[in-house]
């Protein structure tokens, strides 16, 4: 019983929505920071060099070039690729702005601040190079070059994916539907 106490107290802790949005902006910069970073260190040191070995035959780092978005899809459709970032980034920031002020709240927000990271992240090397700098390379399993925004996006885009299978209950995301009696009022 008193568990149950507890916990609902705990769900009904509430955060500032402003709180909440600054929260949000500083993991995004440094999100962004780290990957821009980290792509500045590629350039520099692994540009126009063989790869450097951090775990002999599974780890690498490895300049490379993507003109496409994952595994080099859509390759060479930079306009494409942006306008869907960009329609992805909005819908990640309109969720945060709609999520409720309650605490529980915090981690769903966090994973769509790491989704909208990578995607400025890998924003801001398209419309500056009209391509993507990727440098760590799984080569044990053959994966695909890729970099930290890449990293923040799979992260983010998991979290936010285990959070709403098993963490929120639907009555818990009542904000993200589209009330379609509302919309045909409107119409």
């Amino acid at each position: 019983m008193k568990k149950e106490k507890d916990l609902q107290m705990h769900e009904r802790k509430k955060i500032s929505k402003n709180k909440m949005l600054i929260i949000c902006f500083i993991i995004m910069c440094i999100s962004v920071f780290l990957d821009q970073y980290s792509k500045v260190l590629a350039v520099r040191n692994l540009r126009d060099n063989t790869s450097f070995v951090l775990i002999d035959g599974a780890l690498e780092l490895y300049y490379i070039v993507n003109t496409g978005s994952s595994w080099g899809m859509l390759a060479g459709q930079k306009a494409l690729i942006l306008f869907i970032s960009a329609v992805i980034v909005a819908l990640c920031l309109f969720m945060i702005i709609k999520s409720p002020d309650d605490i529980k709240f915090i981690p769903f927000n966090i994973s769509l601040s790491m989704i909208i990271a990578g995607g400025i992240g890998n924003g801001i090397d398209r419309i500056r190079y009209s391509y993507v700098i990727d440098f760590i390379y799984f080569k044990l399993i053959n994966f695909p070059v890729f970099n930290v925004a890449d990293i923040f996006v799979t992260c983010g885009a998991a979290m936010f994916i285990l959070l709403i299978l098993f963490k929120y209950k639907e009555k818990d995301l009542y904000f993200m539907k589209f009330n379609q009696k509302k919309f045909r009022e409107m119409n």
